[in-house]
């Protein structure tokens, strides 16, 4: 039976033809089926009212039935292809890809701003900052400083290497120190609490953590503590100003971990080769580590980097006057080995020259007693010429004579 081409919509065409259709009976006649409801005979229309064409609220709704009625009417196969795999005409294609701009459809262009869906703008996720590895570190470190930087979540971590400090801290030898920042008191005490669980159950580690309020722990110490405040309002006091320590906000908790397996090339411990040593030591190979996490507030007031940044420069200023000192000593001994071979040089040449001066007076000696012997003019000393003696005083009879005895002692050998 055909059906009026009167009928407009293919839905309701299909209907009608659905319901005309003539079933075989099972006795060999045929039936029809009765008309369930009556189809009208007059012509309709699948547009929408003027009112609702005009709004623009509903304009969405004209991008929206085209494509329904044609989506009902074609196959699910094509429909899914077509969907997967959208024609493009040739000039879309031709175009370059660094030319296409993302043009918006008109549905999306009508849609209300209450039906559109809005994506949460995302803040900039800054990666994780993770201080480089010492010289020699343990096995364990590594792994370490990525837990406590992206699982933890703490900030601005700083690492002191002070393995070589003597005397050793009282911390232990060989200890490498850590500072980090929590964000808040709660984050503070739930990642020291997950901190040493993790340290326990991946690597056997036994950690004390001082300072750290158990899960149960708080919440007695604040019931406590509303408890006094109660008493305090009922007497008439007040609650002491300022910054009381109340156990409460610590701000600062100290996980010490116990001795680590050393880097293969790190197993000297300070002091071991002396007897009677003074300080801290522990002659079993290993390393401390100790993890120091404090709210920004604390860490500030309490300034570890100032403290041990000075012992770590002096240690430093020290080592670097020692090596100036043995490079000076070792200057001195070369200069020692120079002027003790310019010593054994010159004894060289000396002795060299009294070798030549010793063979040339052998060979005059030998000249000398090879030629004749000349004679030598030899010279006498003159004796002093025989005078008067001395006349006796007892002898002179008279002063005239004393008189002419000393003129002729004065001119005595100027009569020649």
């Amino acid at each position: 039976m055909s059906v009026p081409s009167r009928f407009v919509c293919s839905a309701c065409r299909g209907a009608a033809r659905r319901a005309t259709v003539p079933r075989r009976a099972p006795n060999g006649f045929t039936a029809c089926a009765p008309r369930t409801a009556h189809v009208s005979k007059s012509a309709f229309s699948t547009s929408i009212s003027r009112k609702k064409a005009k709004d623009p609220e509903y304009a969405f709704l004209d991008a929206q039935d085209p494509v329904e009625a044609e989506t009902g009417t074609q196959d699910p196969v094509a429909a899914t292809e077509s969907a997967i795999h959208p024609e493009q005409s040739p000039s879309s294609i031709t175009e370059p890809l660094g030319d296409a701009t993302p043009t918006p459809s008109p549905a999306a262009a009508a849609m209300p701003w209450y039906l559109r869906q809005q994506s949460a703008p995302r803040a900039p996720v800054q990666a994780a900052i993770i201080p480089d590895l010492p010289i020699n570190p343990p096995p364990i470190l590594s792994e370490l400083l990525e837990y406590i930087a992206v699982t933890a979540g703490l900030d601005d971590l700083t690492l002191l290497d002070l393995r070589d400090l003597d005397p050793p801290p009282a911390l232990g030898p060989k200890l490498i120190m850590l500072l980090a920042t929590a964000r808040s008191e709660r984050h503070l005490h739930v990642s020291a609490d997950r901190f040493a669980r993790w340290l326990r159950r991946e690597h056997g580690l036994k950690a004390n953590a001082a300072g750290l309020l158990g899960r149960n722990e708080l919440k007695i110490k604040l019931r406590r503590k509303a408890k006094r405040m109660r008493m305090l309002a009922n007497v008439g006091g007040t609650l002491p100003e300022g910054n009381i320590d109340d156990g409460i906000r610590t701000g600062w908790i100290c996980c010490t971990l116990s001795k680590v397996a050393a880097h293969p090339e790190d197993t000297h411990m300070p002091g071991d080769d002396v007897k009677e040593f003074v300080g801290f030591r522990e002659v079993k190979p290993g390393v401390n580590i100790v993890v120091q996490m404090f709210t920004e507030e604390k860490r500030a007031e309490t300034d570890l980097e100032t403290l041990w940044g000075g012992v770590l420069r002096t240690k430093k200023r020290e080592e670097r006057s020692a090596d100036e000192q043995l490079r000076e000593l070792e200057q001195d001994l070369e200069d020692l080995e120079v002027d003790d071979a310019e010593e054994r040089a010159a004894n060289v040449r000396e002795q060299s020259a009294d070798v030549k001066e010793q063979s040339g007076k052998a060979e005059q000696l030998d000249k000398t007693q090879r030629q004749p012997a000349t004679p030598v003019q030899q010279f006498r000393r003159p004796k002093p010429s025989a005078g008067d003696a001395f006349p006796d005083a007892a002898e002179v009879a008279s002063l005239k004579q004393m008189r002419g005895q000393m003129r002729r002692l004065h001119t005595v050998g100027l009569s020649r």
